[in-house]
C-alpha cells in the first residue's frame, strides 16, 4: 500500500523539499477523509492505521509541524477525536457507527500523539488553542483508562494551558506534575532513556515550560508524590544532568542534547528560588559548577540545528551562566560585566545631557519594542538602549548587564510573553541589585508572573489598551513619567537630611509602646519577611478560621501579600473557589460568606500596614522577591 511504501521512503524529509512534502500530506489527509466517510471494504482500518502510524512518526520531528498546520491536520484530527469521544453516547447516525467500528484505541493513541507532537511547537500551540483543543483533550482524558494516552493528554494540556488556566485548574496540574516527574524518573533508569515509548526529553521539556510558574516548581520540590533515587529532587536533576552530559560529549544525538538543555533550564528555574538550601545544593556541587563554567565558556552550541527548540527553552549557554549568577547571589554580575570587551561607551556616544532608557522586552514583542524605541527617539530627549543594537553572539548577558548599569531608567515592556527566565534575570538585576528606577509598561492586561508582581505592584506604570498602536495620550503620559523618574533619581542622591518631629504620645499610646501586644510585635517585623510561624500567629490573633490557614498554606509574607492583592481584584471569584475547596476538604461543610469576608478584611488591613512599613514609597522603591502570586491549594 502507498502508506507503507511512503513510510519507508520518507521517514526523514529533506527540509528543502517541504513543498513536495505538503503535497504528499494533503494526499494522505484526503485519503483518510474519503475513507472515513465512505462505505469501503474491511481494508479501511488497516490502511488508515498505516497512514496514521506514518503521520505519528512524521510529527515526532517537531521541526516539520508547520507542514501539518499548513495542510489542515490539527483541525481534522480534533474533529476525529470528538467523534471518538461520542461513541458511548446514544446515536443512530452512520458517522457514529463507522467511528465506533473503526476508530479503536490504537487510532485514538495515534490521534492524541499527533496532537501532542503539534503542541511541542510554538506555532502548534497557537493553532490548537485557536481550535479550542483543550476541551477536546480533557474529554479524551476523562474517558480513557489507558495510562499512555492519559500521559499524552497531560503533556498536551500542560503545553497549551496559559498560566491563569493552570492556576484555576491546580488539582489537575498537580497530578500532571506528578505524572511528568515519575515519567522522567522511570526513563532515567532505562538503557534507552524511555518510559512507555516516551523519550526522557519529552516530559522534561514540558517541565521547563511549567517551571516558569514558581508554584509549579515549588510543588515539585516540596510536595510531589513521587519517590526518587536521590536525596532530594534538586539532587535528582543535578545527577541526571551530569549523567547525560557525559553521554552527549561522545554522541550527537539531538534528543540527548535537548535533554541536557532542558535539565540546565530546570536548574536555572530552581536557582531563582529564595530557599537558600536550593542555591547551596547547586553551588556546593563542584562537578556541576565545573560543567556550568565549561558550558558558559563554550562558544559552540550543543544543540543540533535540525532539532526544534521551543521559545520557552533558553539555549544551554544562557541557562548555564544564569545559574552561576544566581547561586553566587549576583557577585558574578560585575565580573561578567567587566569581562565585556566593548562597553556601551564604545558603541554609543552618550550625551551628558541625555538620560538613557534601557528597554527590557520579550523577543516575541520586538516589533512593539522597535515602535516604542522610535517614539522615545522622536522626542530627542533620550538615548535608548535595546539589545539588538549592542549584543553579539556569546556576550549577550554582559552587554545587557552593562546596559542596565548605564541606564537612568529601565523600561519593562510587559505583555503576555514577558515570562522568560532571561527577562526575570534583567528585572532582578535592575531592582534587587542596582535599585534602578523601573517603569512597567503594560500592553493590555497580561497575566503577570508572581516574581514580577511582587516587584512592580506599587510602582507607577503605564498601560496601553491597543496592542497594534500606541495611544498618543498614553505616550504623553509615558514621557511625563520618565521625566519624573529621572528627576527623582537624580535628586535622591543630593537630597538634604530630613528632620523628623517626634509625636506627642497619648496615655494609651504610651501604654502600647511600653506594653506592646504580640500583634504589634509581629507587625514591627517586616511583613514581607514573615515565615510560616508568623503567618499562623497572624491567623490566630485575627481569629481567622484555622481551616483557611490549612487550605492556603502560605509559605512566607511575600506570598501572603501577593494573594492579598489578587483577592482585592476578584474577591467574588476567590470566594467561590475557596468555598468549593472548603466543601471538598471538610466533608461538605460550607464556608460562610461572612467568614471569608473577615479573612479578606484582615488582608486589606495587612496591605495598609505593609504600605505604612514601606512609606514613603519612592518611584524606584526596591522590593524583596516573592515566590507566588496566590496561595497554592494542595
Amino acid at each position: 500500500m502507498t502508506a507503507t511504501s511512503s513510510h519507508a521512503k520518507f521517514t526523514v524529509f529533506d527540509l528543502e523539499e517541504s513543498h513536495n512534502n505538503q503535497e504528499i500530506l494533503l494526499l494522505l489527509l484526503n485519503y483518510i477523509k474519503s475513507d472515513f466517510e465512505s462505505d469501503l471494504s474491511s481494508n479501511y482500518t488497516h490502511t488508515t492505521q498505516l497512514i496514521l502510524t506514518f503521520l505519528w512518526s512524521y510529527s515526532d520531528k517537531t521541526i516539520v509541524v508547520p507542514n501539518l498546520i499548513k495542510t489542515g491536520y490539527p483541525e481534522a484530527i480534533l474533529k476525529w477525536l470528538t467523534i471518538v469521544d461520542s461513541q458511548d453516547k446514544p446515536c443512530n447516525s452512520y458517522e457514529f457507527i463507522r467511528a465506533k467500528k473503526y476508530l479503536k484505541s490504537n487510532a485514538i493513541h495515534a490521534f492524541i500523539s499527533i496532537i501532542h507532537n503539534t503542541s511541542r511547537h510554538d506555532d502548534g500551540i497557537t493553532v490548537l488553542n485557536s481550535l479550542e483543543a483543550i476541551s477536546v483533550i480533557k474529554k479524551v482524558q476523562n474517558s480513557t483508562t489507558d495510562p499512555t494516552i492519559n500521559l499524552l493528554c497531560s503533556m498536551s494540556l500542560a503545553l497549551l494551558l496559559t498560566p491563569k488556566q493552570i492556576k484555576n485548574d491546580r488539582k489537575r496540574m498537580n497530578n500532571v506534575l506528578d505524572q511528568l516527574l515519575k515519567s522522567v524518573s522511570d526513563a532515567s533508569k532505562s538503557e534507552d532513556y524511555k518510559d512507555g515509548g516516551f523519550h526522557i526529553s519529552e516530559p522534561l521539556v514540558v517541565l521547563v515550560k511549567l517551571f516558569n510558574d514558581d508554584r509549579a516548581l515549588d510543588y515539585i520540590l516540596q510536595h510531589a508524590q513521587v519517590e526518587l533515587d536521590a536525596s532530594s529532587t534538586v539532587d535528582f536533576f543535578i545527577e541526571l544532568l551530569l549523567k547525560f552530559n557525559s553521554v552527549v560529549k561522545n554522541e550527537k544525538d539531538p534528543l540527548k542534547q535537548l535533554t541536557c538543555t532542558a535539565l540546565v533550564n530546570i536548574l536555572w528555574s530552581i536557582s531563582f528560588q529564595e530557599h537558600n538550601q536550593y542555591k547551596r545544593q547547586l553551588k556546593n556541587n563542584q562537578k556541576l559548577c565545573k560543567l556550568l563554567e565549561e558550558l558558559f565558556n563554550n562558544t559552540s552550541s550543543l544543540n543540533d540545528n535540525t532539532q526544534y527548540v521551543p521559545k520557552y527553552i533558553e539555549n544551554i549557554q544562557t541557562a548555564a551562566v544564569g545559574i552561576l549568577l544566581n547561586v553566587n547571589e549576583g557577585s558574578a554580575d560585575d565580573a561578567l560585566v567587566s569581562q565585556s570587551k566593548i562597553s556601551i561607551a564604545d558603541n554609543m556616544s552618550k550625551s551628558n545631557s541625555k538620560p538613557m532608557i534601557m528597554i527590557s522586552y520579550s523577543h516575541d514583542d520586538k516589533v512593539l519594542c522597535y515602535q516604542l524605541e522610535e517614539e522615545l527617539k522622536r522626542t530627542e530627549l533620550y538615548d535608548v538602549w535595546i539589545d539588538k543594537n549592542y549584543c553579539t553572539t556569546g556576550d549577550s548577558w554582559e552587554r545587557i548587564a552593562d546596559g542596565i548599569k548605564q541606564a537612568d531608567v529601565v523600561l519593562c515592556l510587559i505583555t503576555k510573553n514577558y515570562t522568560s527566565k532571561s527577562v526575570r534575570r534583567e528585572v532582578i538585576y535592575a531592582i534587587d541589585k542596582l535599585e534602578k528606577p523601573l517603569l512597567p509598561v503594560f500592553i493590555l492586561k497580561p497575566d503577570v508572573p508572581s516574581w514580577l508582581e511582587i516587584r512592580t505592584c506599587d510602582l507607577t506604570h503605564i498601560r496601553f489598551t491597543n496592542e497594534d498602536k500606541f495611544e498618543p495620550t498614553k505616550i504623553t503620559k509615558l514621557m511625563e513619567t520618565l521625566q519624573q523618574l529621572i528627576s527623582g533619581s537624580s535628586s535622591e542622591n543630593n537630597s538634604p537630611p530630613v528632620h523628623h518631629e517626634l509625636p506627642i504620645l497619648t496615655t494609651q499610646a504610651r501604654h502600647d509602646e511600653l506594653f506592646p501586644s504580640t500583634t504589634k510585635i509581629l507587625l514591627r517585623k517586616s511583613i514581607i519577611s514573615w515565615d510560616k510561624a508568623d503567618i499562623k500567629q497572624w491567623f490566630n490573633e485575627n481569629e481567622i478560621m484555622i481551616e483557611l490557614y490549612n487550605i492556603c498554606q502560605f509559605i512566607d509574607g511575600s506570598e501572603l501579600l501577593s494573594f492579598a492583592k489578587v483577592l482585592q481584584d476578584d474577591e467574588k471569584v476567590q470566594y467561590k473557589s475557596y468555598a468549593e475547596e472548603f466543601s471538598k476538604r471538610y466533608n461538605g461543610k460550607s464556608l460562610l460568606l461572612h467568614q471569608f469576608n473577615k479573612f479578606a478584611s484582615c488582608l486589606r488591613k495587612l496591605i495598609d500596614e505593609y504600605n505604612k512599613q514601606t512609606a514613603p514609597i519612592q518611584l524606584n522603591t526596591k522590593r524583596t522577591e516573592g515566590k507566588s502570586q496566590t496561595c497554592e491549594i494542595l
